[in-house]
């Protein structure tokens, strides 16, 4: 069992980054929590205003299709994630990584290098991903989704397969090479015409355009992704020799397909849940299933999209530097637990009015599955840090060993759950899962860089926890003084991790110069 490295404790708030002593070192640290505010706040804004555009959007599909409708959309999209992250073959995360060190570097010819074998390797991959699904899209309905009917909306699927890998290389470099603006703007675009296109057909096709729906998600982000990629710093021209190209498509399958293998699992899990939970209590619970998981998965997108988007390459460009590798994830992980905290106490607090909202009165069962995923939330947003570092590493084995450990528990925890305490299960057994993956990061993840959380990170965990403890009484026993005290420690909780987050950034320091400008 890996342990950390002799002589690595637990630090506290004035040792919060690795030992560097004096001013140089807290204005490094207040430097490198802006950089993940900054990009946070770009990723995360975008996030928020693209969540912001969906609700409008899911609004409307809900009073048009129902639970059902529903349903089937997250079925269909559970399906083309999955075939689209097998037909990619993992190449998209390597890639990035593979830039993202690159650009750290300065190296523009490896940038170059890396792009090109990319977009071949994508194409390829596009059509021969596309072209599988169309081929077997009867035994794909019949076998995975349960229901030979939807052989047509499979087919056009594979389209959407298609598109999606071919948009991979686009994404890695812009990823990569850490454009946080045109990330961002790529997942506004993306949303304003999913809205724009998408909803008009919904509204005058009804379920029949359900199919054309899911796939228009994937071609506005190849058709954003290529505009954006062209307003990218000119690379410099390459002349990549087949064994060149060669070694990196090499590389990709390497180090890509643990990658693809875990994610590949995990999508397949995720679909497998779906098509159990819609045999054993039907259509119209699969629908509130996905209502609970999206509204779940969009406010955790805050925080986690940045992650993906700015830390994973930053993280793979010092990983070598240990005690910078160990500063960089805890103040992430603080990050991530200050800016989502409030987010989760609320939601939990308000998860039946946010559900009808959001949706309708129909999708009321959905609220109780809404506070389990969201106690699983706080979970996920202190693991996903510690898992980059397997990623950063390149240590694809361990990766996909604990990343399938977690999804067979979810597997196995939903359908025993399901079967005793029904759609209420779904969410336990999301919860069961990221409970089971914390000590998995901690035993295999954190060892390889010496990681121990810091005091700042342990105090802002402990003190949304008690707050969803303390939110969990009104839940249980409802009454006046049940809500209003769960009401008092939500607001303490959310006002003290706003002040930490202030005191990181020091903004004090920074609001100075303009009340001397004013006086």
């Amino acid at each position: 069992m890996p342990s950390p490295p002799e002589g690595v404790v637990a630090m506290t708030d004035a040792a919060a980054c690795e030992p560097t002593a004096g001013a140089g070192a807290g204005a490094a640290e207040r430097d490198s929590y802006r950089q993940i505010f900054k990009a946070t706040s770009i990723i995360g804004g975008a996030q928020l205003l693209s969540i912001s555009i969906g609700i409008a959007r899911t609004k409307v599909f809900a009073l048009l299709l129902g639970p059902a409708g529903v349903g089937l959309l997250g079925l269909l999209n559970a399906l083309m994630t999955a075939a689209g992250m097998i037909a990619q073959m993992g190449i998209g995360a390597v890639g990035t990584r593979h830039i993202a060190e690159a650009h750290s570097t300065g190296d523009g010819a490896s940038i170059a290098l890396a792009r090109r074998a990319l977009v071949i390797a994508t194409l390829v991959l596009s059509v021969v991903g596309g072209g599988a699904v169309w081929l077997l899209r009867e035994p794909i309905a019949v076998y995975a989704l349960r229901d030979p009917r939807l052989a047509g909306a499979v087919g056009w699927i594979g389209l959407g397969v298609a598109l999606s890998v071919a948009a991979v290389a686009q994404s890695a470099l812009i990823q990569g090479m850490r454009r946080m603006w045109e990330l961002a703007l790529l997942q506004i675009g993306g949303a304003v015409l999913l809205t724009m296109v998408g909803l008009p057909v919904v509204w005058t096709f009804g379920e029949a355009a359900i199919p054309f729906y899911v796939i228009l998600m994937p071609l506005s982000s190849l058709v954003l992704g290529h505009i954006f990629v062209a307003t990218l710093e000119k690379l410099p021209p390459v002349s990549a020799s087949l064994p060149e190209l060669t070694a990196q498509w090499r590389m990709f399958i390497v180090f890509g397909l643990p990658m693809m293998g875990a994610a590949v699992i995990g999508t397949l899990t995720t679909l497998w849940i779906q098509a159990h939970i819609k045999d054993e209590l039907g259509i119209d619970a699969l629908g509130l299933y996905v209502a609970a998981n999206t509204v779940a998965m969009q406010y955790a997108g805050l925080v986690l999209t940045a992650m993906a988007g700015d830390y994973f390459p930053r993280l793979s460009g010092v990983i070598g530097d240990r005690p910078a590798a160990r500063q960089l994830v805890n103040q992430q992980t603080e990050v991530a637990l200050l800016l989502a905290g409030p987010v989760i106490l609320g939601m939990f607090a308000l998860a039946p009015w946010v559900i009808q909202l959001l949706y309708s009165d129909a999708f009321a069962p959905a609220a109780d599955v809404l506070r389990w995923q969201t106690a699983g939330t706080l979970l996920k947003l202190v693991t996903w840090p510690m898992g980059f570092i397997l990623l950063a590493e390149g240590a694809g084995r361990v990766f996909f060993l604990t990343e399938v450990a977690t999804v067979m528990v979810m597997a196995v925890a939903t359908a025993l759950l399901v079967d005793r305490f029904g759609l209420v299960g779904t969410g336990m057994g999301y919860f069961a899962a990221y409970l089971f993956y914390l000590p998995m990061m901690l035993l295999f993840a954190a060892p390889r860089i010496g990681l121990i959380w810091n005091a700042p990170v342990l105090r802002a965990l402990g003190i949304i926890t008690a707050g969803l403890a303390v939110l969990l009484w009104p839940v249980l026993a409802p009454s006046p003084v049940s809500v209003a005290l769960g009401a008092v420690a939500a607001g303490g909780a959310a006002i003290y991790l706003g002040l930490r987050a202030a005191r990181a950034l020091d903004v004090a320091r920074l609001v100075r110069p303009l009340r001397r400008a004013k006086s």
